[in-house]
């Protein structure tokens, strides 16, 4: 029984009031962030086309060549990294001339002796209508070019000297041009989708160079990943001025039924013209210097805009709180040779998070960089995506995204009923509409399925109280109905299944004789358990159905000691070369559950270890082979997964990462970069009823010296 504090004396008021110093030392910053951010600024010293630098904040992104603008659009496109300018919010379909409806991409599967008709054909002409729309809208370029309006090439910039001051999310350029020095500052609004610029340059004043604004009607989506802008369909969408004064001008953009607005505001003498139907120029001849802010808005813009030095001041406060509110991890002071790198890896990593990440619309897989899958959402990787921002105390960025699933739950439930099910099934892949695409795979796609009860876990962790359980009851239970009515129930094993039909997560194998794959009886499992913790906190009684799935779900399958990727392939260790690990995220991206023999899973990742090495954990394997192995103790194995450098594991100048099967179709794979953070967090600041030391995750062999400030335990 706990005294009253008043009855408390001696040893016992002593030890509460160093118990108080304590905390109040452990929350003290010993980590110099500004420090820590500031020795990974990018700095260019030559064109790179895999290295633009982006700034933004999560609903809108600008990303720039070494010209501090989109001056090379074609090198980069076509060498490298494309330059966009994308926000969450703008969205664009082509017409639908055909009338083609969602139901002609669906044919009928067999569930169990019940018939389901799931939008599996993506090739016909309403799977392909359907997967390319909605997709995002392409802002517009905004670069420098001569001034005679041709482009600049890539042999008219010399004296390359660039930085991205991490802190203060500032792009500052510097080169020539015909021997002349050119200086560029980039910066984004914290919270607007707006852009600004300050020019210095002796040619501006010339005549020489100028500012260019140019809009295309959209994509060629006939390409999947990295499509490219349509600059030729002119008739097609029209760019009106709707105002102009004597240094502001506002564009009407019309796309189809896409309609956004285009603000452009600038200090300093210029000339706004106009060069055909989509293309604009602001001439400065006569001025050296040039301020330029440019907003784009979904809805007409009834202020003015903030000056340039406004923007760049509020950019620097947010940046700054990013940086010193959420988690932090120093290596400096660690001797192991590989401890840099490492930590440039996670800051650059923690910046491409916020600037692509952190917005209201779950991100697609090359976030705001540029567009992949048609710039659709893929639910399997939303964990990977968003638990990071938990993990480093960005909890309230995690929610932004969230909240989507929140609004589309009406779309989630009617789904869920059309196919005989309880509860909501979200899209596999999804615009901002939340109508699902078709696909070959994405019907049959289920670790998406329990994301939402985790990640809702995740917040309630974050801010434990009612409001909490209130705001997302709807989501974590609405998704357990689907879970356990999508188990079913076979009554000659007296056991509840998964599948068929069923795509386990490597995607290959056939749906119609997919069973019981490992990760997602666990995933299972877990999403109901913590569902039914949900009900008793909010004084709820169990459900009886989610505890009869509970108790008599199919254990995974073990074959000589290591557990198998599915029950359906027991002969997969048999095969020569690599194989599947997608069963080791049971125990590493899930926390321990009844289902999962601890020594098993060691066996079955060791395994994995010897047969491929770290050729297994490129690209968001880093997250998933590292999680594992810090959760199993095997801490060395886990730092050289973190550390790896083979193809689709190498971390560019400016933070991404390619995507191994395809590095210059999607050069900025995301996934890559929260999935490397979810396991560093995990190994710097543990997980429940983990190692109860700091940095449990790394090796205690004196090479590594790590300091952990303000960071998340996993469960």
């Amino acid at each position: 029984m706990k005294q009253p504090f008043s009855k408390i004396t001696g040893f016992s008021s002593v030890y509460i009031l160093c118990f108080i110093l304590i905390s109040i030392v452990g929350k003290t910053q010993t980590i110099n962030r500004f420090d820590l951010v500031n020795r990974h600024n990018v700095i260019l010293k030559e064109i790179d086309p895999l290295a633009p630098l982006s700034v933004g904040n999560g609903d809108f992104a600008y990303t720039a060549d070494v010209t501090g603008m989109q001056s090379l659009e074609k090198y980069y496109y076509k060498n490298g990294i494309p330059l966009e300018t994308l926000s969450t919010w703008a969205w664009h379909s082509f017409p639908n001339t055909d009338h083609l409806k969602l139901e002609d991409t669906m044919k009928p599967s067999d569930f169990h002796g019940r018939e389901i008709r799931y939008a599996s054909q993506e090739k016909n002409a309403a799977g392909e209508y359907f997967r390319q729309n909605p997709h995002p809208a392409p802002l517009g370029q905004i670069s420098l070019v001569r001034g005679n309006g041709k482009s600049l090439e890539v042999d008219d910039i010399r004296q390359v000297n660039q930085k991205l001051d991490l802190w203060k999310g500032l792009l500052s350029s510097s080169y020539e041009i015909d021997g002349q020095s050119v200086a560029v500052e980039t910066v984004s609004s914290p919270d607007e989708s707006t852009v600004a610029f300050r020019i210095q340059s002796s040619l501006l004043k010339e005549g020489k160079i100028k500012q260019a604004f140019r809009f295309p009607y959209s994509y060629n989506l006939s390409v999947k990943n990295k499509p490219p802008f349509e600059w030729d369909k002119a008739s097609l969408h029209k760019t009106t001025i709707v105002s102009k004064g004597l240094n502001n001008v506002v564009l009407k953009r019309v796309i189809n039924t896409t309609v956004y607005y285009v603000s452009i505001h600038w200090k300093g003498r210029a000339k706004f013209e106009l060069d055909g139907p989509h293309r604009f120029y602001l001439n400065a001849k006569g001025s050296d210097s040039l301020q330029i802010v440019c907003r784009f808005s979904p809805i007409p813009l009834k202020y003015d805009s903030p000056a340039f030095a406004e923007i760049k001041k509020s950019s620097a406060e947010s940046w700054k709180q990013y940086w010193t509110k959420g988690g932090a991890v120093d290596f400096s002071t660690s001797t192991d040779p590989r401890a840099e790198e490492l930590e440039r890896r996670v800051v650059l990593s923690q910046y491409l998070m916020k600037v692509n990440y952190a917005g209201s619309f779950p991100p697609q897989e090359t976030g705001l960089t540029h567009i992949s899958w048609y710039g659709k959402h893929n639910s399997e990787v939303y964990w990977w995506h968003s638990a990071q921002f938990y993990q480093w105390n960005h909890t309230d960025l995690l929610e932004k995204s969230f909240n989507w699933y929140r609004q589309i739950l009406p779309v989630a439930l009617k789904e869920a009923g059309r196919e005989g099910f309880e509860g909501a099934r979200w899209p596999k892949m999804a615009g901002i509409d939340g109508r699902t695409s078709p696909g070959g795979i994405n019907p049959f796609i289920i670790w998406n399925q329990p994301n939402p009860i985790y990640l809702a876990e995740l917040i309630y962790r974050a801010h434990p109280d009612a409001e909490t359980l209130k705001k997302y009851s709807g989501v974590v239970f609405e998704s357990a109905k689907f879970l356990a009515s999508y188990a079913f129930y076979d009554v000659n094993t007296d056991r509840y299944i998964l599948g068929p039909p069923l795509k386990s997560v490597n995607e290959k194998t056939d749906e119609n004789t997919t069973q019981n794959p490992t990760f997602e009886l666990v995933q299972w499992y877990y999403g109901l358990k913590v569902a039914q913790d949900w009900r008793v906190r909010m004084g709820m009684s169990r459900d009886v159905h989610w505890n009869e799935v509970l108790k008599k779900l199919s254990l995974p399958s073990i074959k000589e000691g290591k557990y198998l990727e599915m029950e359906t392939d027991p002969d997969m260790y048999d095969r020569k070369g690599g194989f599947s690990s997608a069963m080791i995220m049971s125990l590493g991206y899930l926390p321990q559950t009844p289902l999962i023999d601890r020594n098993v899973m060691l066996n079955t990742f060791k395994t994995i270890y010897e047969r491929n090495g770290l050729r297994s954990f490129v690209s968001w394997s880093l997250g998933k082979g590292a999680m594992t192995a810090a959760r199993l103790g095997e801490r060395n194995k886990a730092v050289d997964i973190l550390c790896n450098a083979l193809p689709g594991a190498v971390f560019l100048k400016n933070g991404h990462v390619q995507r191994a099967k395809e590095p210059l179709a999607c050069p900025a794979y995301l996934p890559a970069n929260s999935a490397f953070l979810a396991a560093v967090a995990l190994m710097a600041a543990g997980w429940e009823n983990g190692p109860q030391e700091s940095a449990p995750g790394f090796p205690h062999d004196g090479n590594w010296n790590i300091k952990v400030e303000n960071m998340n335990k996993l469960p």
